[in-house]
């Protein structure tokens, strides 16, 4: 009886209130008092809270907390960008130039080297090694140097961006800067929100891969910006 009884208010409880709700209006306006309309009110609010009170229950006041947070952190920032694209917009241009060099290096390479390998598949093999030309006797060296020049050209743009990732972190540390990412915990990645600054002290970043970790702390899909007041006028 008691469960149909809840049931039954659970499924009306709307309704009722609503109900309830009018009648404190009616009353209100015919009367002078407010006490009886204001406890009218109060049931009211009862019935929607006892109605809703599971939702209530599991719902995430960090979670809000964490969504305002980083709302108002948001404010002033028109655009947010990852850290690679990030060092290009607020890092030494000297650097990124650098490490742009260095990516289209290692991207033409590829490119040489995908050619080469497909020229030798399509050359038919020749079992008399005296037909062999001195062109193709060649080119396994000439794909080792290419190998080797990948190999430079590669760890030249790992350098720039680490080089870059510090001056990205210096800015974040000053508070110049201002990122958000969603940070891990148990490998299970929560929602998005505006890091401490205080933070940054104790964290390294990937521009790479956009991530940043350090003491127990990781973050992933990281993107940086900087508020409309603190950008220079070169920026605007």
């Amino acid at each position: 009886m008691k469960s149909h009884l809840t049931n039954w208010i659970r499924g009306y409880a709307i309704w009722t209130a609503i109900l309830i709700l009018s009648a404190a209006t009616f009353i209100a306006s015919i009367a002078n008092g407010v006490a009886l309309p204001l406890v009218i009110v109060c049931v009211a609010a009862i019935l929607v809270i006892f109605r809703y009170w599971d939702a209530i229950k599991a719902f995430d006041l960090w979670a809000l907390d964490k969504w305002a947070r980083t709302r108002m952190g948001s404010i002033g920032i028109h655009e947010w960008h990852t850290p690679y694209h990030a060092a290009k917009r607020f890092c030494d241009p000297t650097v990124v130039r650098a490490r742009n060099d260095a990516a289209a290096k290692m991207n033409s390479i590829m490119m040489e080297l995908v050619k080469e390998q497909s020229g030798r598949a399509a050359v038919p093999v020749e079992t008399d090694r005296s037909k062999i030309t001195e062109q193709e006797r060649t080119t396994g060296s000439g794909v080792t140097v290419s190998y080797s020049a990948y190999e430079a050209a590669k760890a030249n743009h790992k350098q720039y961006n680490l080089a870059l990732a510090r001056d990205l972190l210096k800015q974040l540390i000053a508070g110049d800067l201002i990122a958000k990412g969603s940070p891990t915990q148990n490998r299970i990645t929560q929602s998005e929100c505006i890091i401490p600054t205080s933070r940054w002290n104790n964290m390294s970043l990937d521009i790479s891969k956009a991530e940043a970790s350090g003491r127990d702390l990781h973050y992933v899909g990281i993107v940086i910006g900087k508020k409309s007041g603190l950008m220079d006028s070169s920026d605007v």
